[in-house]
């Protein structure tokens, strides 16, 4: 066989394997939807496994408790906000909890996210159950008037990691200094990192009325 012959074949064999790739990609994310619409309850919503259960305190019960540090800025009532008839209720003004001072309820509103969050991925489970690394973003957020009464809704993706996962991904990255000189070890790394992440995007109803 020429050398012409060798790299013609070898250029093919790297063409099948990026092809490669690029179906189990296509398929994992096939998987991942196909998942999704599993979950679909009778609103077409997705109901995702990592919602507070039904029986959860309100927040107004368990947030200055889980969140001591900030617990004279924990003015909530209502529900968690999952859908406008559990929506969020923020206090611009709370005379039970803070009385002296006057909050910001958009920041309030992002404040909340981030405590919902939490309270879905550690609070809310037993040990050996919890996530870790966690972050979100906000992918949209609209005004909405309902019977009278104006609502903010915003639309969150959350990321996350298995706590078991987490701490093992994070040792092996500090053991091996974070792989600055061994540019495979870090490619590897990263892949585990990424099979390790869980997503998912979730809804904030906030009953705004109190400050708009």
């Amino acid at each position: 066989m020429s050398d012409k012959d060798m790299q013609e074949l070898k250029d093919m064999l790297e063409d099948l394997k990026n092809m490669t790739k690029e179906l189990e990609k296509s398929q994992k994310e096939f998987d991942k939807f196909e998942e999704q619409m599993r979950q679909l309850d009778e609103n077409d919503r997705l109901d995702f496994p990592y919602r507070l259960p039904a029986d959860y305190p309100a927040p107004r019960e368990i947030l200055r408790q889980h969140f001591p540090r900030t617990a004279n800025q924990c003015c909530f009532k209502g529900g968690w906000g999952y859908d406008a008839g559990d929506a969020v209720e923020v206090l611009e003004f709370d005379p039970e909890i803070n009385p002296d001072e006057k909050f910001d309820g958009v920041s309030l509103e992002y404040a909340f996210i981030d405590k919902r969050i939490r309270e879905e991925l550690i609070f809310s489970r037993p040990e050996g159950e919890r996530f870790a690394g966690l972050d979100h973003q906000v992918l949209g957020q609209e005004l909405h008037e309902l019977d009278g009464v104006p609502h903010d809704f915003i639309e969150v993706e959350v990321t996350a990691y298995p706590e078991k996962e987490w701490n093992e991904l994070k040792a092996d990255w500090e053991a091996h200094d974070g792989y600055k000189d061994d540019p495979a070890g870090r490619e590897d790394h990263l892949k585990r990192k990424e099979a390790a992440k869980i997503t998912y995007r979730t809804e904030f109803w906030f009953n705004i009325e109190n400050f708009f």
